[in-house]
């Protein structure tokens, strides 16, 4: 995999395992040893700038899990019969006796 092709990806297709396996940094010119920095810090980039994305999309689900799980508590009381209570009962008296 060529060195530039991470930064032309879409910055919305989530990075794979797969790409990062693949991934081969430059080596830097002739007589030194090593990769070159520039490539392996804008590789570190990318991925800090995705676990940034996905934390903040995980929190925003769980945040609207919450809600929903409050919304779905609120309903059901408001439209859930409480048994025992007179005039309150959901159920009429004949369908109490069948």
């Amino acid at each position: 995999m060529a060195v530039g092709v991470f930064r032309a990806a879409s910055r919305l297709a989530p990075m794979v395992p797969e790409q990062v396996r693949r991934l081969r940094f430059r080596r830097t010119g002739f007589g030194r040893r090593g990769l070159a920095e520039e490539h392996v810090y804008a590789f570190l980039r990318r991925v800090v700038d995705e676990l940034i994305a996905r934390d903040a999309a995980e929190a925003s689900l769980r945040e609207e899990n919450v809600r929903l799980k409050n919304a779905l508590r609120d309903w059901q009381s408001q439209f859930t019969p409480r048994p025992g209570r007179d005039g309150d009962s959901a159920w009429t008296g004949d369908q109490q006796r069948r």
